[in-house]
Parts: structure tokens; C-alpha cells; sequence
């Protein structure tokens, strides 16, 4: 999925984003009063849907518990430059932090060797992943 034009993120954005921007948009404050700086969940989010992922669901999974727009950009480095698909790249970038970039691991072994997509996100996925197969969260 490559990145829509301006006037579609933006329309995406109106009609789909912004009643749970809105709903969220007080997290990043002690009290929900809404600060100056943002929940990185948060601005995790709102850069995943502004590149254009358009699930919401996706969206949150990929930035629930980020602690920086690394899940985001990951995502989008794996969507333009790799042959992922949305659930492949959301597998993988998941849980990318700023120390660990599973994007670069993904790219550089496609790039390297002959190892298929499903493979290569399983070998560059972070290792806090498979942790959480054994320790589900249930969120509803």
C-alpha cells in the first residue's frame, strides 16, 4: 500500500480519525486536560493514519503501548520499500522501539539474501513479540 494523496489522508482523517483523536486526545496529560505534549501512543497513531493506514484496528494495535512514533515508521518504511502486506508489516513493526528498527533488519535481509517475506518478518521481528504469545493482553 503505497501513500494516498494529500486530499484523501486528509479526508481519511476527518471522517474516520477524529472522533477517537478526540476521545484520546486528553492522554497525554495527568487529569485527561489535554497538554501541550502528546501520548506517544497517540502521535504513534495519528502518523500510522496519516500515511494511510486506514484500519482503525490496525492503527491501534500497532501503537498500543508505543513509546515513540518508532511502530509508525517502521510501518511505513517496510509498506514503501518492502513487498509486505498491511497485516505482515503490522506483525513486524508492532513493537519497534527507537533501539530496535525490525524495518531495517526486514530490508536488508530482503535486500541480501532470498528469504521470503513471511520469514524475514519472523526473524526481524523484536524479540518482546514472541514474549507476548505467552502473556496475552485482551483489550476490548
Amino acid at each position: 500500500m503505497k501513500r494516498g494523496s494529500g486530499t484523501s489522508r486528509l479526508f481519511r482523517q476527518a471522517a474516520g480519525g477524529s472522533a477517537v483523536l478526540a476521545a484520546l486526545s486528553g492522554l497525554g496529560a495527568p487529569g485527561g486536560a489535554g497538554g501541550a505534549e502528546r501520548a506517544p501512543q497517540l502521535t504513534c497513531y495519528q502518523m500510522a493514519r496519516d500515511s494511510g493506514l486506514t484500519d482503525e484496528h490496525m492503527a491501534t494495535q500497532l501503537c498500543r503501548g508505543a513509546r515513540s512514533t518508532a511502530p509508525a515508521q517502521c510501518y511505513m518504511r517496510v509498506l514503501d520499500e518492502g513487498s509486505l502486506t498491511q497485516s505482515q508489516a503490522l506483525q513486524l513493526c508492532q513493537f519497534a522501539t527507537v533501539e530496535n528498527d525490525p524495518a531495517t533488519c526486514f530490508l536488508q535481509a530482503r535486500r541480501d539474501t532470498f528469504i521470503e517475506s513471511w520469514r524475514g518478518v519472523q526473524l526481524c521481528q523484536p524479540p518482546l513479540r514472541e514474549l507476548l504469545n505467552y502473556c496475552p493482553v485482551f483489550v476490548h
